[in-house]
């Protein structure tokens, strides 16, 4: 019987969570791990919804909650103050419209010990509420929709070592080494420390048969936000880690350049079929991936203009991205200000 149970701090960097809040920290609370043995760190990012009064309402009857302001509003900022108060040897990031299944915990804790891995987790599976979300999580899931992200296909089903995943387990000495995260990343700063870790020869190690559950958003607008803000702030992360860069990123904003500039072209040269060739194509491709990954006929329609969406979001954002930071392909450097590391040492951690 394997008796290693390491002290855990999980840690929620949280804003306006009023939905799902609650089933995220019972999927916490109900874990099979020892509950002695686990802290539960909520970093609020300035809530102005019902969150706070839902995390006070079970931390009444749950001492292990502890709530601390985040007044940046940057997860990479709540993350980080959440680490200044963490004493666990594995620490493991939850947002607030995530579950994690009962074993989460324990099968994490069993990976880092056998693997010799520095950071382990699994796969998310993506959910959403209405017909609009469900089409919504289905793209997000597809290979035509997110490239080839293992941790978010659903077809991926080999544990293997990989360069990045979600809501990972990490071992507490990493920070040590390689700082928390850089709050220069408002998005895509848990992909930017994965690859920082594997730039300082960490290992990560995914097992697909993990499965968390995640919220994706649920409107168009919600989703063409998100990933704007993906492809922006990929753009930053790329600048400071090279290895982030992959061809599929240039996918969404090469099309739309190459159809500005077919437009353009085709325009002066009274040859509009160019630019229409182009829109046709990405239209078939569109439309049998729709049909490949939709459960039921209706969905689509809306799994078509989900899949136009997310790449025209995060197309822009690219492009903005390459325009806003253009200055700043020297700055690789990380700003990590809000890590107070003399606190997180002096805190250490606690091995049962």
């Amino acid at each position: 019987m394997n008796t290693y149970s390491p002290f855990i701090s999980i840690i929620l960097p949280i804003r306006n969570e009023e939905d799902k809040i609650l089933s995220t920290l019972n999927s916490i609370i109900n874990q099979d791990y020892k509950s002695s043995n686990i802290e539960i760190i909520i970093s609020d990012g300035c809530s102005n919804d019902n969150t706070i009064n839902i995390i006070k309402k079970i931390a009444v009857q749950d001492s292990r909650i502890k709530i601390i302001n985040n007044d940046y509003n940057i997860v990479s900022t709540g993350f980080n103050l959440g680490l200044n108060e963490t004493k666990g040897d594995i620490i493991i990031r939850v947002d607030g419209h995530v579950e994690i299944p009962s074993n989460y915990i324990s099968r994490c804790v069993a990976l880092l010990e056998s693997k010799n891995a520095d950071i382990v987790g699994g796969c998310i599976r993506t959910e959403s509420d209405g017909i609009v979300g469900e089409a919504i999580a289905i793209a997000q899931s597809s290979l035509f929709g997110v490239g080839g992200v293992k941790f978010r296909n659903n077809n991926f089903n080999k544990p293997t070592y990989v360069n990045t995943l979600a809501f990972g387990a990490h071992k507490r000495e990493i920070f040590y080494e390689i700082g928390g995260y850089d709050e220069d990343m408002v998005c895509n700063q848990d992909d930017e420390f994965n690859h920082r870790a594997i730039q300082s020869r960490k290992k990560i190690w995914m097992d697909p048969s993990i499965k968390t559950k995640y919220y994706s958003r649920s409107n168009y607008r919600q989703l063409f936000k998100q990933y704007f803000n993906y492809g922006f702030y990929k753009v930053r992360g790329i600048q400071k880690r090279k290895r982030l860069f992959s061809i599929r990123h240039l996918v969404p904003s090469t099309f739309l350049i190459s159809l500005i500039g077919t437009s353009i072209f085709g325009y002066f040269l009274h040859l509009p079929w160019i630019s229409f060739s182009v829109i046709f194509l990405y239209l078939i491709v569109n439309f049998i991936s729709s049909i490949i990954v939709s459960q039921k006929v209706f969905q689509i329609p809306l799994i078509f203009l989900s899949f136009w969406i997310l790449h025209l979001g995060y197309g822009l954002g690219f492009i903005w991205g390459l325009i806003r930071f253009s200055g700043k392909w020297r700055d690789n450097s990380l700003k990590d200000d809000h890590f107070n590391r003399k606190q997180f040492i002096a805190n250490g951690g606690v091995s049962i």
